[in-house]
């Protein structure tokens, strides 16, 4: 399910995509974000686009500062580390790699679609999100990607098609409706779990409602730090359904 965003797409000039300047996002000490894949696309890339850039929002793993050296990419790929403004890359950007082998909800891909970036999947089709602004390929062969990149990077007309379309596919996805989903699954899950604590016992002893509604208390303040946005909940709210 959808997460609230870190842009509000209201607020946000999009890029105007004129920069050849590629941009991959995510951890790069997780094997399936496929890092490498978007380093040896960019090795063939700029066979075609000598002025094409990458920058990799993460800070490098060692196998990927060999890979950059061995395919002589020192000057064209870049490891940036972590961004607490990424708007200012996602802002000179033109293309988004997302090589990821699997994703749950990619924050990123809402995030490079909120400022009209076009983007690159290998499969996800699932994702609610993949369906427009976006090019899947079901080929996880660097010179796949390439031959994509290259088609958006070389023509400006196709590339702000998909970057428009990217935008549009974002002007509903707004974090007050995310919000509500979110509570309707955290509503299910409470009414679940009450009902679990009240009928089980631990240690053939009962646990009451009170003692129930602490352990989800509890829950509820961790999902409240790590989604801001529901600071305002309570259990009583929670409850009662009141915020919707």
């Amino acid at each position: 399910m959808d997460n609230p965003t870190t842009f509000q797409i209201e607020s946000i000039i999009p890029s105007d995509l004129t920069k050849k300047n590629v941009i991959m996002i995510g951890r790069a000490d997780d094997a399936l974000k496929r890092f490498d894949l978007g380093i040896k696309a960019m090795e063939i890339i700029i066979k075609e686009i000598p002025d094409c850039e990458m920058n990799i929002i993460s800070f490098p793993k060692k196998k990927y500062k060999k890979l950059i050296k061995n395919f002589n990419l020192e000057k064209k790929v870049r490891f940036v580390g972590y961004q607490e403004k990424i708007e200012i890359f996602l802002k000179n950007s033109s293309l988004h790699i997302f090589p990821s082998i699997t994703e749950a909800y990619p924050m990123v891909l809402s995030e490079t679609k909120i400022f009209g970036i076009p983007s690159i999947i290998i499969g996800l089709d699932y994702l609610t999100l993949a369906k427009r602004g976006i090019v899947i390929i079901y080929d996880d062969d660097p010179s796949a990607i390439a031959k994509e990149a290259i088609k958006i990077l070389k023509n400006e007309s196709y590339r702000k098609f998909l970057g428009k379309e990217a935008r549009r596919s974002m002007k509903n996805h707004k974090n007050s409706i995310i919000a509500k989903k979110w509570l309707q699954l955290i509503l299910s899950v409470y009414k679940g779990k009450k009902q679990h604590f009240l009928k089980n016992s631990e240690a053939q002893r009962s646990i009451s409602e009170k003692e129930a509604e602490k352990i989800l208390d509890n829950q509820l303040i961790l999902l409240k730090k790590r989604n801001p946005i529901l600071s305002q909940l309570t259990l009583e709210k929670l409850v009662n359904f009141s915020l919707l």
